[in-house]
């Protein structure tokens, strides 16, 4: 999987959505993780926290972005907040 910054980037590019950096927050479906890369699906990669699994997830479904500080950065049902 390719776990680098610049998928992320084509991630974004592809999808419209605001840039996003590689070790941002996000909660998948209810589900707490990171975002460790980007793929050939145009999704991201998203290491979750209950387990360490790393699995494809499109930005579109069920996924909310956070800051540093917590703010929702990016939501799936509201894009840009």
């Amino acid at each position: 999987m390719p776990n680098t910054q610049k998928y992320i980037d084509r991630v974004c590019e592809y999808r419209q959505i605001p840039p996003v950096t590689k070790g941002m927050r996000c909660v998948v479906d209810g589900r707490g993780g990171k975002v460790v890369g980007g793929n050939s699906s145009a999704n991201f990669n998203v290491k979750f926290d209950d387990n360490g699994d790393i699995r494809n997830c499109h930005p579109e479904w069920r996924m909310q972005i956070f800051t540093d500080n917590n703010c929702i950065y990016y939501d799936f049902e509201q894009g840009v907040t």
